[in-house]
Protein backbone atom coordinates (compact mmCIF):
# COMPACT_ATOMS: atom_id res chain seq x y z
CA UNK A 1 0.00 0.00 0.00
CA UNK A 2 2.76 2.43 0.91
CA UNK A 3 4.54 1.74 -2.37
CA UNK A 4 1.37 2.42 -4.37
CA UNK A 5 0.75 5.62 -2.43
CA UNK A 6 4.32 6.78 -3.06
CA UNK A 7 3.95 6.06 -6.78
CA UNK A 8 0.74 8.09 -6.87
CA UNK A 9 2.43 11.04 -5.15
CA UNK A 10 5.33 10.92 -7.64
CA UNK A 11 2.88 10.63 -10.55
CA UNK A 12 0.85 13.64 -9.36
CA UNK A 13 3.94 15.78 -8.80
CA UNK A 14 5.42 14.84 -12.17
CA UNK A 15 2.11 15.50 -13.93
CA UNK A 16 1.92 18.99 -12.44
CA UNK A 17 5.53 19.73 -13.40
CA UNK A 18 5.07 18.43 -16.93
CA UNK A 19 1.95 20.56 -17.40
CA UNK A 20 3.76 23.64 -16.17
CA UNK A 21 6.78 22.95 -18.39
CA UNK A 22 4.64 22.34 -21.45
CA UNK A 23 2.69 25.51 -20.72
CA UNK A 24 5.78 27.67 -20.20
CA UNK A 25 7.82 26.31 -23.10
CA UNK A 26 4.78 26.30 -25.39
CA UNK A 27 4.04 29.92 -24.47
CA UNK A 28 7.64 30.91 -25.23
CA UNK A 29 7.51 29.13 -28.59
CA UNK A 30 4.25 30.67 -29.74
CA UNK A 31 5.30 34.07 -28.43
CA UNK A 32 8.52 33.91 -30.47
CA UNK A 33 6.62 32.72 -33.52
CA UNK A 34 4.07 35.52 -33.18
CA UNK A 35 6.88 38.03 -32.72
CA UNK A 36 8.52 36.91 -35.98
CA UNK A 37 5.24 37.23 -37.83
CA UNK A 38 4.48 40.60 -36.29
CA UNK A 39 7.88 42.05 -37.17
CA UNK A 40 7.64 40.72 -40.70
CA UNK A 41 4.16 42.17 -41.20
CA UNK A 42 5.26 45.48 -39.69
CA UNK A 43 7.96 45.67 -42.33
CA UNK A 44 5.27 45.13 -45.00
CA UNK A 45 3.22 48.14 -43.97
CA UNK A 46 5.00 50.54 -46.35
CA UNK A 47 6.48 48.16 -48.88
CA UNK A 48 9.05 49.19 -51.49
CA UNK A 49 9.42 52.79 -50.35
CA UNK A 50 12.55 54.40 -51.59
CA UNK A 51 15.05 55.41 -48.95
CA UNK A 52 16.21 59.02 -49.25
CA UNK A 53 19.42 59.21 -51.18
CA UNK A 54 19.27 55.52 -52.14
CA UNK A 55 17.91 53.59 -55.08
CA UNK A 56 17.29 50.54 -52.84
CA UNK A 57 13.79 49.93 -51.49
CA UNK A 58 13.43 49.44 -47.76
CA UNK A 59 13.25 45.83 -46.58
CA UNK A 60 12.53 43.92 -43.38
CA UNK A 61 16.19 43.10 -42.67
CA UNK A 62 16.01 39.66 -44.32
CA UNK A 63 15.96 38.39 -47.93
CA UNK A 64 12.82 39.70 -49.62
CA UNK A 65 11.21 40.15 -53.01
CA UNK A 66 8.60 42.43 -54.49
CA UNK A 67 6.29 42.05 -57.43
CA UNK A 68 3.77 44.35 -59.07
CA UNK A 69 0.56 43.55 -60.86
CA UNK A 70 -0.69 46.42 -63.04
CA UNK A 71 -4.28 47.17 -64.02
CA UNK A 72 -4.02 44.95 -67.10
CA UNK A 73 -2.86 41.97 -65.01
CA UNK A 74 0.77 42.03 -66.14
CA UNK A 75 3.16 40.85 -63.42
CA UNK A 76 6.56 42.43 -62.94
CA UNK A 77 9.15 41.24 -60.46
CA UNK A 78 10.75 44.42 -59.18
CA UNK A 79 13.25 42.88 -56.79
CA UNK A 80 14.23 39.34 -55.79
CA UNK A 81 16.79 38.70 -53.00
CA UNK A 82 15.50 35.18 -52.25
CA UNK A 83 18.19 33.09 -53.89
CA UNK A 84 16.31 29.81 -54.09
CA UNK A 85 13.21 31.27 -55.78
CA UNK A 86 13.37 32.31 -59.46
CA UNK A 87 11.47 35.22 -60.96
CA UNK A 88 9.33 32.77 -62.93
CA UNK A 89 8.39 30.96 -59.71
CA UNK A 90 7.51 34.27 -58.08
CA UNK A 91 5.25 35.11 -61.03
CA UNK A 92 3.50 31.74 -60.62
CA UNK A 93 3.12 32.35 -56.87
CA UNK A 94 1.64 35.81 -57.49
CA UNK A 95 -0.79 34.33 -60.04
CA UNK A 96 -2.01 31.81 -57.44
CA UNK A 97 -2.32 34.53 -54.80
CA UNK A 98 -4.48 36.62 -57.13
CA UNK A 99 -7.27 34.10 -56.53
CA UNK A 100 -6.89 34.31 -52.72
CA UNK A 101 -8.95 36.62 -50.55
CA UNK A 102 -6.25 36.89 -47.87
CA UNK A 103 -4.00 39.93 -47.96
CA UNK A 104 -1.20 38.29 -45.93
CA UNK A 105 -0.02 34.87 -44.86
CA UNK A 106 2.30 32.10 -46.07
CA UNK A 107 2.56 30.81 -49.60
CA UNK A 108 2.03 27.09 -50.29
CA UNK A 109 5.29 27.00 -52.25
CA UNK A 110 8.49 27.65 -50.25
CA UNK A 111 6.44 28.98 -47.28
CA UNK A 112 7.23 32.62 -48.07
CA UNK A 113 5.52 35.24 -45.97
CA UNK A 114 3.63 37.71 -48.17
CA UNK A 115 1.53 40.83 -47.93
CA UNK A 116 -0.69 42.25 -50.65
CA UNK A 117 -0.81 46.05 -50.88
CA UNK A 118 -3.19 47.83 -53.27
CA UNK A 119 -1.73 50.82 -55.14
CA UNK A 120 -3.12 53.45 -57.47
CA UNK A 121 -1.96 51.57 -60.59
CA UNK A 122 -2.46 47.96 -59.44
CA UNK A 123 -1.35 45.64 -56.63
CA UNK A 124 2.04 45.29 -54.99
CA UNK A 125 3.18 41.98 -53.47
CA UNK A 126 5.89 41.87 -50.85
CA UNK A 127 7.58 38.53 -49.99
CA UNK A 128 10.07 37.73 -47.24
CA UNK A 129 12.13 34.61 -46.63
CA UNK A 130 11.17 32.61 -43.52
CA UNK A 131 14.28 30.42 -43.57
CA UNK A 132 15.95 32.24 -40.67
CA UNK A 133 12.67 32.29 -38.77
CA UNK A 134 12.18 28.54 -39.20
CA UNK A 135 15.76 27.85 -38.12
CA UNK A 136 15.34 30.01 -35.03
CA UNK A 137 12.06 28.28 -34.12
CA UNK A 138 13.54 24.82 -34.71
CA UNK A 139 16.50 25.69 -32.51
CA UNK A 140 14.10 26.91 -29.83
CA UNK A 141 12.16 23.63 -30.04
CA UNK A 142 15.37 21.62 -29.57
CA UNK A 143 16.49 23.79 -26.66
CA UNK A 144 13.03 23.44 -25.11
CA UNK A 145 13.16 19.65 -25.45
CA UNK A 146 16.63 19.51 -23.88
CA UNK A 147 15.66 21.85 -21.06
CA UNK A 148 12.35 20.03 -20.54
CA UNK A 149 13.92 16.56 -20.40
CA UNK A 150 16.62 17.78 -18.04
CA UNK A 151 14.09 19.52 -15.80
CA UNK A 152 11.79 16.48 -15.76
CA UNK A 153 14.69 14.16 -14.90
CA UNK A 154 15.87 16.46 -12.13
CA UNK A 155 12.42 16.92 -10.70
CA UNK A 156 11.77 13.17 -10.87
CA UNK A 157 14.62 12.67 -8.43
CA UNK A 158 13.28 15.50 -6.28
CA UNK A 159 9.76 14.00 -6.45
CA UNK A 160 11.00 10.61 -5.27
CA UNK A 161 12.75 12.24 -2.31
CA UNK A 162 9.72 14.42 -1.57
CA UNK A 163 7.37 11.43 -1.77
CA UNK A 164 9.43 9.56 0.82
CA UNK A 165 9.33 12.58 3.12
CA UNK A 166 5.60 13.15 2.58
CA UNK A 167 4.61 9.50 3.03
CA UNK A 168 6.79 8.91 6.10
CA UNK A 169 4.03 9.73 8.68
CA UNK A 170 1.57 7.51 6.80
CA UNK A 171 4.16 4.75 6.60
CA UNK A 172 4.80 4.93 10.34
CA UNK A 173 1.07 4.77 11.10
CA UNK A 174 0.68 1.84 8.69
CA UNK A 175 3.59 0.01 10.29
CA UNK A 176 2.12 0.49 13.75
CA UNK A 177 -1.28 -0.73 12.61
CA UNK A 178 0.25 -3.73 10.86
CA UNK A 179 2.37 -4.59 13.89
CA UNK A 180 -0.65 -4.27 16.16
CA UNK A 181 -2.68 -6.66 13.98
CA UNK A 182 0.19 -9.16 13.91
CA UNK A 183 0.80 -8.94 17.67
CA UNK A 184 -2.90 -9.07 18.55
CA UNK A 185 -3.49 -12.05 16.26
CA UNK A 186 -0.54 -13.86 17.74
CA UNK A 187 -1.56 -13.15 21.32
CA UNK A 188 -5.17 -14.21 20.70
CA UNK A 189 -4.17 -17.65 19.48
CA UNK A 190 -3.16 -18.92 22.94
CA UNK A 191 -6.39 -18.03 24.84
CA UNK A 192 -8.49 -19.29 21.94
CA UNK A 193 -6.61 -22.57 21.96
CA UNK A 194 -7.19 -22.90 25.69
CA UNK A 195 -10.91 -22.14 25.32
CA UNK A 196 -11.34 -24.68 22.52
CA UNK A 197 -9.31 -27.33 24.34
CA UNK A 198 -11.37 -26.99 27.50
CA UNK A 199 -14.62 -27.05 25.55
CA UNK A 200 -13.51 -30.23 23.76
CA UNK A 201 -12.49 -31.86 27.06
CA UNK A 202 -15.83 -31.06 28.66
CA UNK A 203 -17.74 -32.44 25.69
CA UNK A 204 -15.65 -35.61 25.49
CA UNK A 205 -15.57 -36.30 29.24
CA UNK A 206 -19.33 -36.36 29.60
CA UNK A 207 -19.13 -34.26 32.74
CA UNK A 208 -21.83 -31.97 31.37
CA UNK A 209 -25.00 -34.05 31.23
CA UNK A 210 -27.57 -31.31 30.90
CA UNK A 211 -28.66 -31.02 27.28
CA UNK A 212 -28.95 -27.25 27.34
CA UNK A 213 -25.45 -26.89 28.77
CA UNK A 214 -24.08 -29.24 26.10
CA UNK A 215 -25.71 -27.06 23.46
CA UNK A 216 -24.07 -24.03 25.05
CA UNK A 217 -20.69 -25.81 24.94
CA UNK A 218 -21.24 -26.63 21.27
CA UNK A 219 -21.98 -22.96 20.61
CA UNK A 220 -18.84 -21.92 22.49
CA UNK A 221 -16.77 -24.37 20.47
CA UNK A 222 -18.31 -23.29 17.13
CA UNK A 223 -17.82 -19.59 17.79
CA UNK A 224 -14.32 -20.25 19.07
CA UNK A 225 -13.51 -22.06 15.83
CA UNK A 226 -14.83 -19.08 13.85
CA UNK A 227 -12.74 -16.69 15.93
CA UNK A 228 -9.70 -18.90 15.47
CA UNK A 229 -10.21 -18.84 11.69
CA UNK A 230 -10.40 -15.03 11.74
CA UNK A 231 -7.24 -14.80 13.84
CA UNK A 232 -5.41 -17.17 11.49
CA UNK A 233 -6.49 -15.10 8.47
CA UNK A 234 -5.36 -11.86 10.12
CA UNK A 235 -2.05 -13.42 11.05
CA UNK A 236 -1.56 -14.70 7.49
CA UNK A 237 -2.20 -11.21 6.09
CA UNK A 238 0.13 -9.63 8.64
CA UNK A 239 2.86 -12.08 7.72
CA UNK A 240 2.39 -11.41 4.01
CA UNK A 241 2.64 -7.66 4.68
CA UNK A 242 5.84 -8.09 6.68
CA UNK A 243 7.34 -10.64 4.29
CA UNK A 244 6.33 -9.76 0.72
CA UNK A 245 8.88 -12.26 -0.65
CA UNK A 246 8.54 -16.01 -0.33
CA UNK A 247 10.34 -17.78 2.48
CA UNK A 248 9.97 -21.17 0.72
CA UNK A 249 10.83 -21.71 -2.93
CA UNK A 250 10.71 -25.20 -4.33
CA UNK A 251 9.39 -26.87 -7.49
CA UNK A 252 5.62 -27.29 -7.16
CA UNK A 253 3.30 -29.24 -9.46
CA UNK A 254 0.44 -26.76 -9.51
CA UNK A 255 -1.69 -29.04 -11.69
CA UNK A 256 -1.58 -31.66 -8.94
CA UNK A 257 -2.44 -29.08 -6.26
CA UNK A 258 -5.50 -27.79 -8.14
CA UNK A 259 -6.72 -31.31 -8.90
CA UNK A 260 -6.27 -32.32 -5.24
CA UNK A 261 -8.16 -29.26 -4.00
CA UNK A 262 -11.02 -29.96 -6.41
CA UNK A 263 -11.09 -33.63 -5.37
CA UNK A 264 -11.25 -32.70 -1.67
CA UNK A 265 -14.15 -30.32 -2.37
CA UNK A 266 -16.09 -32.82 -4.49
CA UNK A 267 -18.11 -34.44 -1.64
CA UNK A 268 -19.27 -31.05 -0.35
CA UNK A 269 -20.20 -29.94 -3.87
CA UNK A 270 -22.08 -33.20 -4.42
CA UNK A 271 -24.05 -32.76 -1.17
CA UNK A 272 -25.17 -29.34 -2.38
CA UNK A 273 -26.19 -30.78 -5.77
CA UNK A 274 -23.73 -28.62 -7.67
CA UNK A 275 -21.73 -30.24 -10.47
CA UNK A 276 -17.97 -29.66 -10.46
CA UNK A 277 -16.34 -29.42 -13.89
CA UNK A 278 -12.58 -29.67 -13.72
CA UNK A 279 -10.28 -29.32 -16.74
CA UNK A 280 -6.65 -29.26 -15.59
CA UNK A 281 -3.66 -29.52 -17.92
CA UNK A 282 -1.12 -31.88 -16.42
CA UNK A 283 2.48 -30.97 -15.62
CA UNK A 284 2.12 -27.20 -15.08
CA UNK A 285 4.66 -26.32 -12.41
CA UNK A 286 6.36 -23.35 -10.80
CA UNK A 287 8.75 -22.39 -8.04
CA UNK A 288 6.96 -21.44 -4.85
CA UNK A 289 5.52 -22.41 -1.50
CA UNK A 290 3.30 -25.52 -1.91
CA UNK A 291 1.31 -24.81 1.26
CA UNK A 292 0.51 -21.25 0.17
CA UNK A 293 -0.39 -22.34 -3.36
CA UNK A 294 -2.71 -25.03 -1.99
CA UNK A 295 -4.30 -22.36 0.19
CA UNK A 296 -4.83 -20.23 -2.94
CA UNK A 297 -6.66 -23.05 -4.72
CA UNK A 298 -8.78 -23.79 -1.61
CA UNK A 299 -9.79 -20.13 -1.23
CA UNK A 300 -10.93 -19.76 -4.84
CA UNK A 301 -12.88 -23.03 -4.80
CA UNK A 302 -14.45 -22.24 -1.42
CA UNK A 303 -15.42 -18.79 -2.69
CA UNK A 304 -17.14 -20.32 -5.73
CA UNK A 305 -18.96 -22.80 -3.47
CA UNK A 306 -20.14 -20.14 -1.01
CA UNK A 307 -21.38 -17.47 -3.38
CA UNK A 308 -22.74 -19.48 -6.30
CA UNK A 309 -26.44 -20.14 -6.75
CA UNK A 310 -27.79 -23.57 -5.68
CA UNK A 311 -27.58 -26.40 -8.22
CA UNK A 312 -25.34 -24.37 -10.57
CA UNK A 313 -22.02 -25.76 -11.83
CA UNK A 314 -18.56 -24.77 -10.65
CA UNK A 315 -15.93 -24.66 -13.39
CA UNK A 316 -12.20 -25.06 -12.78
CA UNK A 317 -9.71 -24.78 -15.65
CA UNK A 318 -5.93 -24.67 -15.58
CA UNK A 319 -4.10 -24.29 -18.87
CA UNK A 320 -0.86 -22.81 -20.26
CA UNK A 321 -1.01 -19.05 -20.81
CA UNK A 322 -1.11 -17.41 -24.24
CA UNK A 323 1.81 -14.99 -23.79
CA UNK A 324 4.64 -15.37 -26.25
CA UNK A 325 7.31 -13.54 -24.28
CA UNK A 326 7.16 -15.76 -21.19
CA UNK A 327 5.84 -19.11 -20.01
CA UNK A 328 2.92 -18.92 -17.63
CA UNK A 329 -0.28 -20.66 -16.60
CA UNK A 330 -3.86 -19.45 -16.22
CA UNK A 331 -6.22 -20.72 -13.53
CA UNK A 332 -9.91 -19.82 -13.89
CA UNK A 333 -12.63 -20.64 -11.34
CA UNK A 334 -16.18 -19.91 -12.52
CA UNK A 335 -19.48 -19.93 -10.68
CA UNK A 336 -22.97 -18.69 -11.43
CA UNK A 337 -24.79 -16.20 -9.24
CA UNK A 338 -25.44 -12.49 -8.84
CA UNK A 339 -23.15 -10.82 -11.42
CA UNK A 340 -20.38 -8.60 -10.13
CA UNK A 341 -20.25 -5.04 -11.45
CA UNK A 342 -16.95 -3.64 -12.81
CA UNK A 343 -16.55 -1.65 -9.57
CA UNK A 344 -17.14 -4.78 -7.48
CA UNK A 345 -14.62 -6.71 -9.58
CA UNK A 346 -12.02 -4.09 -8.65
CA UNK A 347 -12.91 -3.94 -4.94
CA UNK A 348 -13.56 -7.60 -4.21
CA UNK A 349 -9.93 -8.15 -3.11
CA UNK A 350 -10.03 -5.44 -0.45
CA UNK A 351 -9.96 -6.58 3.17
CA UNK A 352 -13.25 -6.98 5.06
CA UNK A 353 -15.23 -6.15 1.92
CA UNK A 354 -18.72 -7.67 1.70
CA UNK A 355 -20.02 -6.28 -1.56
CA UNK A 356 -23.71 -7.08 -1.41
CA UNK A 357 -26.44 -8.42 0.84
CA UNK A 358 -26.19 -11.94 -0.58
CA UNK A 359 -22.52 -12.14 0.35
CA UNK A 360 -23.14 -10.67 3.79
CA UNK A 361 -25.47 -13.58 4.58
CA UNK A 362 -22.64 -16.09 4.05
CA UNK A 363 -20.36 -16.82 6.99
CA UNK A 364 -16.98 -15.18 6.63
CA UNK A 365 -15.04 -11.99 7.24
CA UNK A 366 -14.08 -10.86 3.73
CA UNK A 367 -10.42 -11.84 4.08
CA UNK A 368 -10.16 -14.91 1.84
CA UNK A 369 -9.67 -13.12 -1.48
CA UNK A 370 -7.25 -10.64 0.15
CA UNK A 371 -5.15 -13.61 1.27
CA UNK A 372 -5.40 -15.10 -2.23
CA UNK A 373 -4.17 -11.82 -3.72
CA UNK A 374 -1.20 -11.70 -1.36
CA UNK A 375 -0.28 -15.31 -2.26
CA UNK A 376 -0.43 -14.54 -5.98
CA UNK A 377 1.69 -11.41 -5.55
CA UNK A 378 4.26 -13.36 -3.55
CA UNK A 379 4.62 -15.73 -6.51
CA UNK A 380 4.97 -12.94 -9.07
CA UNK A 381 1.52 -13.42 -10.59
CA UNK A 382 -1.70 -11.49 -11.06
CA UNK A 383 -5.26 -12.16 -9.91
CA UNK A 384 -8.44 -10.48 -11.10
CA UNK A 385 -12.21 -10.90 -11.18
CA UNK A 386 -14.48 -10.60 -14.19
CA UNK A 387 -18.15 -11.09 -14.94
CA UNK A 388 -20.26 -11.53 -18.06
CA UNK A 389 -22.87 -9.22 -16.53
CA UNK A 390 -25.54 -11.94 -16.65
CA UNK A 391 -24.80 -14.71 -14.15
CA UNK A 392 -21.24 -16.01 -14.51
CA UNK A 393 -18.43 -14.67 -12.30
CA UNK A 394 -14.84 -15.71 -12.90
CA UNK A 395 -11.75 -15.42 -10.73
CA UNK A 396 -8.58 -15.74 -12.79
CA UNK A 397 -4.98 -16.20 -11.70
CA UNK A 398 -1.94 -15.92 -13.96
CA UNK A 399 1.27 -17.42 -12.56
CA UNK A 400 4.73 -17.77 -14.12
CA UNK A 401 5.87 -21.24 -15.18
CA UNK A 402 9.37 -21.15 -13.71
CA UNK A 403 11.21 -24.33 -12.88
CA UNK A 404 8.79 -26.47 -14.87
CA UNK A 405 11.47 -28.77 -16.21
CA UNK A 406 12.76 -29.47 -12.69
CA UNK A 407 9.39 -30.14 -11.16
CA UNK A 408 7.64 -31.89 -14.03
CA UNK A 409 6.10 -35.13 -12.94
CA UNK A 410 6.76 -34.50 -9.23
CA UNK A 411 3.53 -33.99 -7.30
CA UNK A 412 3.90 -31.53 -4.44
CA UNK A 413 1.26 -31.01 -1.83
Amino acid sequence: MIRKLRKKVVWVLMSVVCLFLVGILGTLFFTAKGDFERRSLMAFRAPAKENPGSSEPAGPGMPFATGHVDASGAITIERNQIYYVTDAELVAIIQSLQQSAQDNGLTETYSLRYRRHPTADGTLYFFSDTYMERNALNAQVWYSVIIGVGAIGLFFVVSVLLSRWMIRPVERAWEKQRQFVADASHELRTPLTVVLSNADMLLQSGAVTDEKNRIRLDNIRAEGQRMKGLVEDLLALARSDNKPSLAVREPVNFSYLVSSAALMLEPVVFDRKRPLRCDVTEGLCLLGDPARLRQLADILLDNALKYGDPETPIGVTLAPGSRKDRRDMLLRVQSQGAPLSPEQCRRVFERFIRLDASRAQVAGYGLGLSIAQSIVQEHGGRIWAESDGVKTNTFAVRLPCTGCETAAGKPSA
